[in-house]
């Protein structure tokens, strides 16, 4: 599949390392949770103690976690996919589905990151927090309107990839032919 450096110019590789710095991100932020579900069962279990707020970082974390990766996931079309006709599509008819299912995902993914930042601006200005650590809420839900944003200029991008005829399903129907 090609990954975010499928492109030999500087862009490509500036993506390739925004993308990378993403996915390192979210590594780190599941480890620690990882490390955190531990400590909360074991002081829960052996020491009767649980870790106070682990419920609500477990929910923060989680945010950050799906949303650091959305726009990778986007980019090399990793999502979900049901692709029962594949193989009986000729690469032409693929390639004006995907630049259309590229930009109404897109289009899409924009509005909703509108929508979450007017979302974030109203819980700054409220001063939301999290009920028993009293974290702001505003900075993740404003990370989740640029994730989400940043992940509809990847499927715009990925519209004009297969309108080239270099989309990243176009690429793994050429490496399955030879």
């Amino acid at each position: 599949m090609n990954g975010p450096a499928d492109s030999n110019s500087g862009g490509g590789k500036a993506l390739a390392v925004s993308l990378r710095l993403l996915e390192v991100a979210a590594a780190v932020v599941l480890f620690a949770l990882m490390a955190m579900t531990c400590i909360d069962v074991a002081g829960r279990y052996f020491f009767n103690a649980p870790l106070d707020g682990a419920t609500e970082l477990t929910r923060l974390m989680l945010a950050v976690l799906v949303f650091a990766v959305l726009p990778a996931v986007c980019w090399r079309e990793d999502h979900v996919s049901v692709d029962l006709l594949d193989p009986v599509v000729p690469p032409w008819l693929v390639r004006i589905r995907q630049v259309a299912i590229s930009l109404v995902a897109a289009a899409a993914l924009a509005g909703l990151s509108v929508r979450i930042a007017q979302l974030a601006l109203r819980h700054r200005d409220y001063g939301d927090t999290t009920e028993y650590l009293l974290i702001p809420l505003y900075p993740l839900v404003f990370f989740i309107a640029l994730m989400s944003a940043i992940a509809a200029l990847t499927l715009l991008a990925n519209a004009l990839r297969y309108a080239a005829n270099r989309g990243p399903q176009l690429a793994d129907r050429h490496r399955s032919d030879r």
